[in-house]
């Protein structure tokens, strides 16, 4: 597999126009992906539904232009594990919520289908997601490949967990929200002041806690609104069937009058309906949907808390080294664990280095992917509500064109005549 970035490194200065030149010839990036023909698979318990996943791209870090995978909910939350610790900091596109009843339902095998096509989507266009070997796995690999790479890392947990690292990690997850460290002079001043980093992360820290307030209230209004006109819809279909029923009861012309407006609640009830499913689809599912991505920020958020408290830990480790090397020093007969003190201090030197580097990388991360998160956000918003907008126009046109249609047809019923006919039996009542 070719590396493009170290290739590029190596051409001359002197080629670097032509580089541009090609690159603008080049074809534009495609990744295109689609999720389609949910299936269950097997019986009981073990029951499940299966996806293809659907991939079409230009890139050559794919083996082929065109290709299909069949996949589960397991494998996109396994991949979706993978691309949190393999890029730490980013905003890993949620998934949908698990289900345990009414999981094979169409409506919710449907709504799932389209929030797992969400989902790749989003990691396309990302930079570095998309980047991802995971990603790339995920995508095109056959089944044994995927299940070797499911092998390979719950053998790397594995071995992680014997070393205590996997423990350690788990510790700062638990901890870092509740545990102050109190630095020793000379190393506090790495968390104490605070960094201008630090003050754009408190603003946006304050930004998602106050978005995601008044995100769970519109989720929720949202929700009251679609119940409310999935009643409606009943409601006018109970409407529509009184008409009809009262008009067998009556003789032409107020039987064909109240027969025809039964006839228009029904079809209106059947409009209601429809628009129901569209609002729930393109509306009600998108605001839940960002609710679960403000889950993702704060997922990034504690990403670079972690990275920040390893730093932290690390600085404390090595005041303590230190100060133990300094009291060995010179001291008589202690010349060989002065020399081990030395030694530990210049490795925990390095793991100052190293931690100070892996949280610099991903603080500068976690803050690039906040700007991009505004900048997403408010163009998804004003998408969303101009499409709910124009939705809303179509339908209530459609509803104004039904009573439109209904009224000249009662505007031409004559007039009843003077003799009124009885005696019609009225239709028995419907079970």
């Amino acid at each position: 597999r070719r590396c493009v970035l170290g290739v590029f490194l190596q051409w001359p200065k002197a080629s670097m126009s032509q580089v541009s030149l090609n690159a603008a010839a080049a074809p534009a990036r495609m990744l295109n992906i689609t999720v389609s023909d949910p299936k269950k698979e097997s019986e009981g318990i073990n029951s499940y539904i299966s996806y293809k996943v659907n991939t079409q791209t230009n890139l050559p870090d794919y083996n082929y232009g065109q290709f299909s995978v069949i996949r589960r909910y397991s494998d996109f939350l396994w991949a979706s594990e993978q691309l949190t610790k393999d890029v730490p900091g980013s905003i890993v596109p949620p998934l949908p919520e698990k289900a345990v009843v009414g999981r094979f339902s169409a409506e919710f095998v449907e709504s799932r289908r389209r929030l797992l096509e969400k989902f790749l989507n989003r990691v396309a266009v990302h930079e570095e997601l998309s980047e991802s070997k995971y990603f790339k796995l995920f995508l095109q690999a056959d089944d044994a490949g995927l299940a070797a790479a499911k092998a390979e890392q719950k053998v790397k947990h594995s071995a992680e967990k014997k070393t205590g690292l996997a423990s350690i990690s788990s510790w700062f997850d638990d901890t870092m929200n509740s545990i102050s460290i109190t630095m020793n002079a000379g190393g506090g001043g790495e968390t104490k002041d605070k960094s201008p980093a630090d003050e754009k992360i408190d603003e946006v820290v304050q930004y998602i806690t106050n978005l995601e307030v008044q995100m769970g209230n519109v989720a929720k209004h949202t929700t009251g609104l679609v119940k409310r006109n999935r009643e409606l819809a009943n409601g006018l279909f109970e409407f529509g069937l009184a008409f009809t029923l009262l008009g067998q009861t009556e003789t032409d012309p107020l039987a064909t009058a109240l027969t025809k407006l039964g006839h228009t609640a029904d079809q209106l009830s059947l409009l209601v309906t429809e628009e129901v499913s569209k609002e729930t689809a393109n509306f009600e599912e998108p605001m839940y949907d960002y609710i679960r991505v403000l889950n993702a920020v704060k997922n990034a958020l504690n990403a670079r808390a972690k990275h920040k408290h390893a730093l932290a830990v690390a600085c404390v480790d090595l005041d303590n080294k230190k100060n133990l090397a300094a009291k060995l020093a010179g001291m008589p007969g202690k010349e060989e664990r002065a020399a081990l003190a030395e030694h530990a201090v210049e490795k925990a030197q390095a793991d100052v280095a190293a931690a100070r580097d892996a949280f610099e990388r991903v603080s500068a991360r976690v803050i690039r992917e906040m700007e991009r998160f505004k900048r997403e956000k408010a163009n998804d918003m004003r998408r969303l509500v101009l499409d709910y907008t124009t939705m809303q126009i179509e339908h209530n046109k459609r509803i104004e064109q039904q009573w439109q249609q209904l009224l000249p047809e009662l505007e031409a019923i004559p007039d009843a005549p003077d003799e009124y006919v009885y005696g019609r039996a009225p239709p028995p009542l419907p079970p």
